[in-house]
């Protein structure tokens, strides 16, 4: 009820669309939340959710456990507000994208939680990554949002490594 406001936006914002492009939906994950928690904003060492985690596991399970079931009620109440976690609303599936920054170790992992793509940041290879994953899930991302301050052409050739990493795995997709 206190989020109606963000409800009311992702339905306008599907409306406008007109079916022309998907609207993605987003939600912050339960580790990312317990940090703005219990560290009070970001961190880069999360010292007090760590010291949480080896001094009082059962209450970080419990924190964690709790945020889990809003984050699912959440991007359940934005799923229903796009006319549609609900894997299939209104005859249309609904794919998940599992985006974890700096998650390169755990991909093989990520792509087995059942989602249908996986969000890279800029510290894996493409090429790594779908080699390690093979055709399980789909990849996007991959590019450092920092190069969006580098000249057109600077961003034309990411783009073209980016791409070339992906065919030299053997997979690239169309």
């Amino acid at each position: 009820a206190d989020l109606d406001y963000v409800m009311r936006a992702v339905s306008t914002i599907r409306h406008a669309l007109n079916g022309r492009v998907p609207l993605i939906g987003f939600s912050g994950s339960p580790w990312t939340l317990a940090t703005y928690m219990v560290e009070g904003g970001p961190s880069k060492d999360f010292r007090h959710l760590k010291g949480m985690v080896y001094n009082r596991p059962e209450l970080a399970h419990a924190l964690l456990d709790k945020l889990a079931l809003a984050v699912t009620d959440y991007l359940n109440a934005q799923i229903r507000h796009v006319e549609g976690l609900i894997r299939e609303s209104d005859g249309r599936r609904v794919p998940v994208i599992l985006f974890t920054k700096n998650g390169g170790l755990w991909l093989e992992s990520m792509a087995d939680t059942g989602c249908d793509a996986l969000g890279l940041d800029w510290t894996i290879n493409i090429g790594e990554a779908r080699r390690r994953v093979g055709d399980r899930v789909a990849l996007q991302g991959n590019m450092d949002p920092a190069v969006l301050y580098a000249s057109p052409a600077a961003i034309r050739a990411e783009v073209a490594r980016i791409l070339a990493a992906l065919d030299a795995s053997g997979q690239a997709e169309d």
